[in-house]
């Protein structure tokens, strides 16, 4: 079918009178062959150029270890942006002339810590989080603002508890129980 088509085409030969010379042109001038280059040796890469045995699998476990300590030094301050995104949605989104547009980017916001505050080490706030976009699903603007507003604030004192033992701890699923509950009512009478 190709063939047939490119057939059907004119040609756009030149007549055969007309004497023309090949050019070939020179490009080595301006681009050089690509010569070899050895990437350095890395524990992964020789790892990965043999097959791994119990030993290899132990060092790429310490390898992704290392990875997440890594990059543990960063969950805080991940975490921190992530609840100042949250507290900024929620002050334009108890603004009298609110609209829904703001209380979805407060959900967006509890929604995206939920999901990353496991991961990040803070199990409270995810708790919190997942009780507040609950919540913000039934929720129309203007409405239930008290109960957000614990949310919120209960999620920067979880934030800034961190560290302090297990009291620490207790108080923020003392709080997760009761935000809940109360949420779960408010789900459950709408």
């Amino acid at each position: 079918m190709f063939k047939n088509l490119l057939t059907a085409l004119p040609s756009r030969r030149k007549p055969a009178n007309i004497n023309t010379t090949e050019v070939s042109i020179d490009i080595s001038r301006v681009i050089k062959p690509a010569e070899p280059v050895e990437a350095p040796r890395t524990a992964q890469s020789a790892i990965m150029a043999n097959e791994p045995g119990p030993a290899d699998t132990d060092l790429l476990g310490g390898l992704a270890e290392d990875a997440v300590d890594s990059l543990s030094g960063q969950f805080e301050a991940w975490m921190r942006g992530d609840l100042d995104e949250l507290v900024r949605t929620w002050s334009l989104a108890r603004e009298p002339d609110a609209t829904a547009e703001d209380y979805r980017a407060v959900f967006t916001a509890a929604h995206n810590i939920k999901g990353a505050a496991n991961s990040y080490g803070y199990p409270a706030i995810a708790r919190l989080c997942g009780s507040l976009s609950r919540l913000l699903s039934e929720t129309r603007p203007g409405e239930n603002a008290a109960l957000i507003n614990l949310h919120v604030e209960a999620c920067r004192a979880a934030f800034n508890s961190i560290g302090q033992g297990s009291d620490g701890q207790s108080i923020a699923d003392a709080v997760c129980e009761a935000l809940e509950e109360r949420v779960a009512l408010k789900v459950a009478n709408r």
